[in-house]
């Protein structure tokens, strides 16, 4: 197996999905106990930091332990409000907090072939970061929209790039790798209102049993609720909150995109962490496990995947 791992490329793209790029240090730390190596790196947003820090050399122990070590008060100095004509932020604290970790490296320089993906914002065609300020090229692959100012980048004005290229496959192509891995942690639609009625089915039981334990409260009132909450149990589905709307359009859209790009450039192989809804950067440790685990259960196609390929070098 130590031979035909030296000779088969492995190439990992990594999607976009906020918070839910812990998921993408499990999958790293999985490849490295396994003595896979990974000979190209590309990333949409959250996908970019992750890839280009690991392309940087830096140790998946390292940083995972950032992920770990993340907390409330780093997060919002990284989304520290600013001049907001542009965005709510600058963006200038993540972008000192990456060259801290990083410092001035070039992405021409770097340990593993690396790119990220941004968004012009006035055309919305995919730019690809491929060479330059390796810290310049991650903050504007994840410069999201409203939230971060557009980055300046050779004539184009950058925003996130999981806007078009949410988990770059085809990009990772590029680099003449045998097998591309996909690790897709973009946020899927799920239902907008199931779990407010749940909780007002549970509400509405609690009061009734209250209720009716006691001797003192009028049966009147108890068969008034009774009623409410058999109205309630009947009727349509509530509408879901503003915010959930707009959430839920954007995970539509997040997918439809998702869809359509690897139906086009399919991956030899793509890692789907099942992670919770809802996870958010306090609970980086639950991201990384789902990432871990579900590298581990990849494992065996990745294995078959590395011995087809080495067969057909060797063939040639």
């Amino acid at each position: 197996m130590r031979s035909e791992l030296d000779s088969v490329k492995i190439g990992l793209a990594l999607a976009s999905g906020g918070a839910r790029g812990s998921a993408h240090t499990g999958v790293l730390r999985v490849l490295e106990a396994e003595g896979i190596s990974v000979s190209a790196v590309t990333g949409s947003s959250i996908g970019a930091m992750v890839g280009g820090v690991y392309a940087a050399g830096i140790p998946v122990k390292r940083i995972e332990q950032e992920w770990l070590n993340t907390n409330l008060p780093k997060v919002v100095r990284s989304f520290l409000p600013t001049f907001p004509r542009a965005g709510l932020s600058s963006g200038e604290e993540l972008r000192k907090y990456l060259r801290e970790l990083i410092g001035d490296a070039r992405i021409e320089e770097l340990q593993i072939p690396f790119a990220a993906v941004g968004c012009d914002i006035d055309t919305g065609e995919a730019v690809i970061l491929d060479h330059g300020s390796l810290v310049d090229a991650i903050r504007a692959s994840a410069s999201i929209p409203g939230i971060f100012h557009p980055v300046r980048w050779e004539g184009h004005l950058l925003v996130d790039g999981g806007l078009v290229e949410p988990l770059p496959v085809r990009l990772c192509r590029d680099y003449d790798v045998d097998i591309v891995i996909g690790v897709d942690i973009v946020p899927a639609p799920y239902p907008t209102t199931a779990d407010r009625r749940s909780l007002w089915d549970r509400l509405g039981q609690g009061l009734k049993e209250r209720a009716t334990s006691q001797t003192w409260i009028p049966g009147s009132l108890t068969e008034l609720l009774d009623d409410v909450f058999k109205e309630q149990a009947g009727e349509e589905k509530p509408l879901p909150g503003v915010y959930n709307v707009i959430n839920q359009a954007v995970a539509i859209f997040q997918q439809e995109i998702l869809h359509l790009k690897l139906t086009l450039w399919p991956a030899d192989l793509i890692i789907h962490p099942d992670l919770p809804r809802g996870l958010n950067y306090m609970r980086a440790a639950e991201g990384i496990h789902a990432g871990e685990e579900a590298m581990q259960q990849a494992l065996p196609a990745l294995r078959t995947l590395i011995e087809e390929k080495a067969t057909q070098k060797a063939a040639k």
